[in-house]
């Protein structure tokens, strides 16, 4: 049987404080390496609007500040507290106006493998 695993902001907080205008981070904890059914962490964003073809369902949870979800021309907001559901095959663009962090949970836990997708915007190489 698998072990809880536990995750600290406090490890990567840094790469908040130091996230310059324009840029986004995400630490993705669980994945594949991990867990077998879905894949999840934290995305950091500064000033930023980051265009997605979705491939996969994602839940997003805003931590902190104000993110935005641009799908078709709409603009789906969330403050602290709020949360959403995003399906798969969506054209979709992650926006926040100043700095914000989400949690976001996606399902299938292989995304980019299965969609051949070897590089995302503000994940370390090492963490792809």
């Amino acid at each position: 049987m698998a072990k809880p695993i536990v995750f600290k902001l406090d490890e990567i907080k840094h790469r908040l404080d130091e996230l310059p205008e324009g840029k986004t981070y995400i630490k993705p904890w669980a994945t594949v390496r991990n867990n077998e059914s879905m894949a999840g962490g934290l995305n950091f964003l500064n000033k930023v609007s980051v265009p997605w073809n979705l491939t996969c369902d994602e839940l997003i949870y805003c931590h902190q500040g104000t993110f935005r979800l641009m799908c078709d021309g709409e603009a789906y907001v969330l403050n602290p507290g709020d949360m959403m559901l995003v399906p798969k095959d969506n054209q979709i663009a992650y926006e926040a106006d100043d700095k914000c962090v989400i949690f976001y949970a996606a399902h299938p836990v292989d995304w980019k493998q299965r969609a051949g997708i070897t590089e995302v915007p503000g994940i370390d190489p090492e963490d792809m």
